[in-house]
């Protein structure tokens, strides 16, 4: 039977479409928790169809799960490449504080879908957590390398690990209350500079030497 909407598909190739079906995918679960967003609407803001979005993904699942391993992707890229610009020369707390600008910048363009997993895990979906904690420990190995700490010790069973792990903590925590009251600008720089003392506080506790302060 023929279609008969008024808003016919544009051809794509494979890679096209996948594409286009994860920036709508990416710009739904940006505004909306993850049960509230729906495969059908993602197909039509991508000019796709439900059935093309499964042959993709298999299900809403698996769509989301690329959605959440493209974002770490992106976010950790973009804070290398801003700590890259700044040079190993640069004051380790401008490094740091860098750093927590480029996550408060990705936090405040998608807010809602940030904070989601994080206020309710229990509708978590599964191996999305698996993914964030392989991100973290990737950012707790870039946080090493500003810092100039070493990395002979098993993840998280040093006490510069643990300082390392607490204050991601720490952050996420004081990102949600930030998120809470709508993410306002003039907050940041006190946030930044809490989460800098945070972490260094923690290195201080642990008798792990930094230059933070």
């Amino acid at each position: 039977m023929p279609r008969t909407d008024r808003s016919p598909r544009r051809r794509l190739d494979p890679a096209q479409r996948r594409d286009a079906i994860l920036d709508a995918a990416r710009a739904a679960f940006a505004t909306a928790p993850y049960s509230a967003v729906g495969v059908a609407g993602i197909a039509a803001t991508a000019g796709a169809s439900e059935a093309l979005v499964h042959r993709y993904f298999t299900s809403k699942a698996g769509l989301y799960l690329a959605v959440v391993a493209e974002s770490i992707d992106e976010l950790l890229t973009r804070q290398v490449a801003a700590d890259t610009a700044l040079g190993s020369r640069a004051a380790v707390r401008l490094r740091l504080a860098t750093s927590i600008e480029v996550y408060l910048e990705v936090i405040g363009s998608s807010p809602v879908g940030w904070a989601a997993p994080l206020r309710d895990a229990r509708h978590e979906v599964p191996g999305a957590a698996e993914l964030r904690a392989r991100a973290r420990d990737r950012y707790v190995e870039l946080l090493r390398g500003i810092l100039g700490l070493g990395t002979d010790q098993p993840r998280g069973s040093s006490p510069s690990g643990l300082a390392l792990h607490g204050y991601l903590g720490f952050l996420d925590a004081a990102c949600l209350a930030w998120v809470a009251d709508g993410c306002p600008p003039e907050q940041r720089g006190a946030l930044v500079a809490m989460a800098v003392a945070a972490l260094a506080g923690a290195l201080d506790a642990v008798g792990t030497a930094h230059a933070l302060t």
